[in-house]
């Protein structure tokens, strides 16, 4: 009795070839569809962030320090001067030696266009009219901020 190796025959081969083809593909477009939806939201979100602030602007109207010997407090006017929506992420007073204070600072959400914002700063340590520095407001928009470096519009 002679021993006759066989293969599969070339109809199954090619059905098999097509039925793991088919398989890898539809797991290549799953994945690139989902990437796809994903780069295209974050695109847009980004897009969407830069046209609003690029009409973005903010100033300080006023700083007002009530000083104390210990403790002083200062009140910053801040405004909206854009056209967009913005949130203020940052608010710090800085004295002459360099240190900042921004306790009782708590943010604003959405500043609209135009609106005027009264922050009160507490704690600190300005003794004097003469040691006060600057101001500076930071916003949710990259790059716009302003910064108040002139004496305060009322120091007592």
């Amino acid at each position: 009795m002679k021993k006759t190796k066989k293969g599969i025959s070339p109809l199954i081969a090619a059905v098999l070839l097509i039925a793991f083809t088919v398989a890898i593909a539809t797991l290549v477009m799953g994945w690139f569809s989902q990437l796809t939806r994903t780069t295209t939201t974050t695109v847009s979100n980004k897009t969407t962030e830069a046209v609003a602030c690029s009409n973005a602007q903010v100033s300080i109207d006023g700083v007002y320090i009530r000083l104390n010997a210990t403790e002083s407090d200062a009140r910053v006017l801040v405004k909206n001067s854009g056209f967009s929506n913005l949130g203020i992420t940052s608010l710090q007073v800085y004295n002459t030696t360099g240190a900042n204070f921004s306790t009782g600072f708590g943010g604003a959400s959405s500043l609209t266009p135009g609106s005027l914002v009264a922050y009160n700063i507490t704690m600190a340590s300005i003794p004097t009219c003469a040691t006060f520095s600057k101001v500076i407001v930071t916003t949710n928009c990259g790059g716009v901020t302003d910064v108040f470096e002139s004496t305060p519009t009322f120091c007592q």
